[in-house]
């Protein structure tokens, strides 16, 4: 387990522990200061750790909105333009520090809210953005095709030698007949994109 892996473990431990720990003597006081000392003791044991699994319950629900707060939103909207008679079964959009062109996250990072950008896609089906920002590394990226293009599969990761970017999102759609040609990845990844954009 490396030392970021088990820092997070740790801080997770610490929050479920103190959640238990301050309801668990919350409900302690509660029950002692209702039934008195000490008849109440063991009533008080009880109420206190009646509390203590509602403290966990709620320490836990704390837990999954700081690590995995996805769980809690709905995955980020990519609405994409595209030109009038685009054929492109796979867009390719690649994060490139000189690119001119940028996606602006729109919405609060707030639990229960969708973050959303807007990109337009050339004819040739490959666009450079400074940054990929919410839309790297998610595969459960929601994006609406301006033609009504169904978005059939995604893909990602580092972006090959050559292509002068970081990294790489392909967004997947099924051509006229149906079909989906299989996705391209390392030297084809590199030799599409040269040949879309006539280098």
């Amino acid at each position: 387990m490396g030392g970021l892996a088990l820092g997070i473990a740790l801080v997770i431990g610490l929050m479920l522990a103190a959640g238990f720990g301050i309801a668990f003597w919350l409900g302690r006081g509660t029950a002692r200061r209702v039934d008195g000392a000490p008849a109440g003791a063991t009533r008080g044991t009880a109420r206190g750790l009646l509390f203590g699994v509602m403290g966990l319950a709620l320490a836990a629900v704390g837990v999954s909105a700081t690590f995995y707060e996805s769980s809690f939103s709905p995955p980020p909207r990519l609405d994409v333009t595209v030109p009038a008679g685009y054929a492109q079964p796979w867009t390719i959009v690649l994060e490139d520090a000189n690119a001119g062109a940028s996606l602006d996250w729109q919405g609060s990072a707030l639990p229960f809210t969708q973050r959303h950008a807007s990109l337009s896609i050339p004819q040739s089906g490959v666009a450079r953005v400074r940054s990929l920002g919410e839309a790297l590394g998610r595969g459960d990226l929601e994006v609406n095709f301006s033609d009504g293009g169904r978005l059939i599969a995604t893909g990602g990761g580092p972006a090959p030698a050559g292509s002068r970017a970081s990294n790489y999102l392909l967004l997947g759609r099924a051509v006229a007949d149906g079909a989906m040609p299989e996705a391209p990845s390392g030297d084809s990844l590199a030799n599409e994109i040269a040949a879309r954009e006539g280098r």
